[in-house]
């Protein structure tokens, strides 16, 4: 069955209309964005209370100690004098993810002290996930707050512990909602608009007339920029992310009508065609167009 709906899946795609604009999701998109300097640099500088003007990118698989020691590849790693900088793209949540990110950052400490050093020098670790996914909160948490910056802190008084050497930033595209770019008064919601809705800019002609800084990020992401063998790898890249969506079709909950009208609602935010959504969920066109409406 997974075979047939893969087949279907990839043909419906190949048939689709040609987005203009990557979706910065996909995390080939995410990765070859962010390869381009100015546009992590201004993602770093929007996000961090920090001002950085430079930086290295690093290996996006972290030394290990030992050959027994569990290997961590990464999206994208980099370092400048103000820190150590880990970015992941995350699009669901899995039980280990802030397990697996705690390890990423203490391995990103533990590999700055080196055998015959004399002194423990050590860069703060910034962790920064785009999470695509709904993270829990507590009930009085602003329903509009898309950022996230988690640090060491006293428990009673909420003295930050300076010297804490890692921190953890979440831009949480679930709580984003705003579909109008005009609107938009800070760098990290506008950054929420270009993941969550970059198919709304159908034309080059359609952009708003202020990008408020973001247009080499919107430059980066325009496909017809790509090289064609860049373009099958972003187009399989894509695939495989819809076939992992879709997938939750023929699981356990295959059978629930809220499971399906969830999954059709994500695709519409992903700019899929009706017809597209309506074959893959089973669901009528009515029904999701009222997904739209709720």
């Amino acid at each position: 069955m997974a075979n047939d709906y893969y087949s279907q899946l990839n043909e419906a795609l190949a048939n689709s209309p040609k987005e203009k604009y990557m979706d910065l999701r996909v995390d080939w998109a995410f990765k070859y964005v962010f390869s381009i300097k100015e546009n992590l640099l201004k993602f770093l500088n929007d996000i961090l209370p920090l001002q950085i003007d430079d930086l290295e990118y690093l290996p996006n698989e972290i030394p290990v100690m030992s050959e027994k020691d569990k290997r961590s590849r990464l999206d994208v790693l980099c370092t400048s004098q103000d820190g150590k900088f880990l970015v992941e793209m995350q699009q669901k949540d899995e039980d280990d993810f802030d397990d697996r990110i705690a390890y990423y950052a203490s391995s990103m400490v533990q590999n700055q002290v080196k055998r015959g050093d004399l002194l423990y020098k050590v860069k703060h670790v910034y962790v920064l996930c785009v999470a695509a996914y709904e993270r829990r909160h507590i009930s009085s948490t602003p329903k509009d707050k898309v950022l996230f910056n988690y640090y060491l802190e006293e428990s009673d008084t909420h003295e930050e512990y300076v010297n804490g050497k890692i921190s953890y930033h979440f831009l949480e595209l679930s709580r984003f909602q705003e579909d109008d770019w005009d609107k938009l008064m800070k760098n990290p919601e506008r950054w929420c608009f270009l993941f969550k809705k970059m198919h709304k800019f159908a034309t080059e002609e359609e952009l708003p007339k202020d990008l408020h800084g973001f247009g080499g990020v919107v430059d980066t992401a325009l496909k017809k920029c790509l090289s064609e063998d860049q373009t099958m790898e972003y187009e399989k890249a894509k695939a495989f992310e819809y076939e992992k969506l879709l997938s939750r079709l023929y699981g356990e909950k295959k059978g629930k009508a809220e499971e399906k009208m969830a999954i059709a609602k994500a695709m519409l935010e992903d700019g899929m065609e009706l017809s597209l959504i309506a074959k893959y969920t089973g669901l009528s066109e009515e029904a999701i167009s009222a997904c739209r409406v709720d």
